[in-house]
């Protein structure tokens, strides 16, 4: 089978049934359909402006600006710290909206970079824009029950990362000296976490469907992380152990990610066990 695409009114409509219903469980999902006024290329970015997302990736030099902005929000005037943290808060906006409306509603949108906007709060990507609906529909169940369609689903979401996420990450590291498997590393713990985000509500069945996309990753995503399921009686966790680290504990307040790859594994699974047991 093949996705079917809309546009135009009945694509906005669609949309936003979608994005309602994952905000009805997810508020903090924040998202909006139809045009809305963009910042000019190169401004000083404030708080709840939006940002055309296909300006800042065409524009390094207002791209750079924008993440050391955002790094310095956040507590840090290391860019390297300021990239790494922005490309992986960008990358969890942009996946995790395309994912959960997929799986709650078998609504995927286009997610090119032309075709969105971003806005920011306190030093991070907090909410994003469809500017020019277009969406790929298919039931719900069908990607349960149908492996055409998963397939098809999964593809799609490869898709999300070439178009979006790969320019995201170039043009980061046109104006900053960060490595590609730090950044690469941010982008699939963002989907990893988009999937985890999606099952959390939904249950076992998105599961598959998130291990099929790791699996069939892009090569520059390969090798940078794997889900783990831990059982014990009634018990059941479902994590994504990364193999890169994203800097977050060099902000001010040195917080170490629960699955930071530079803590010993025998403390991390200690600590999916005591996130299970409720500790």
């Amino acid at each position: 089978m093949s996705l079917a695409w809309r546009t135009g009114a009945p694509a906005a409509e669609v949309l936003e049934h979608a994005i309602a219903q994952v905000n009805a469980t997810l508020s903090y999902l924040r998202a909006e359909v139809g045009p809305c006024d963009t910042v000019a290329v190169g401004a000083a970015v404030a708080d709840d402006t939006w940002l055309g997302c296909g300006d800042l990736l065409a524009n390094p030099t207002w791209l750079e600006a924008v993440v050391r902005d955002t790094g310095e929000r956040l507590g840090t005037d290391d860019p390297v710290v300021g990239a790494s943290l922005f490309v992986q808060n960008y990358a969890y906006r942009v996946v995790t909206h395309a994912v959960t409306a997929l799986t709650f509603a078998g609504v995927l949108p286009d997610s090119t970079p032309r075709t969105m906007a971003v806005t920011l709060r306190a030093g991070r990507p907090s909410a994003i824009a469809y500017l020019e609906p277009r969406v790929a529909t298919l039931e719900p169940s069908a990607l349960r029950e149908d492996p055409a369609a998963a397939r098809d689903a999964v593809a799609a979401l490869h898709e999300v990362v070439d178009v979006h996420l790969a320019p995201l990450v170039a043009g980061v590291r046109a104006t900053t000296r960060v490595g590609a498997r730090l950044l690469w590393g941010n982008v699939a713990a963002s989907c990893a976490v988009a999937f985890r985000t999606a099952e959390g509500v939904l249950g076992p069945w998105v599961q598959p469907l998130g291990e099929a996309f790791i699996d069939a990753s892009p090569d520059t995503m390969r090798g940078l992380g794997s889900y783990l399921v831990l059982e014990r009686g009634e018990r059941h966790g479902w994590f994504f152990e990364r193999s890169t680290c994203c800097l977050y504990d060099r902000l001010p307040g040195k917080i170490r990610c629960g699955d930071c790859s530079r803590t010993p594994r025998d403390q991390r699974r200690d600590a999916y066990w005591r996130s299970l047991a409720g500790d």
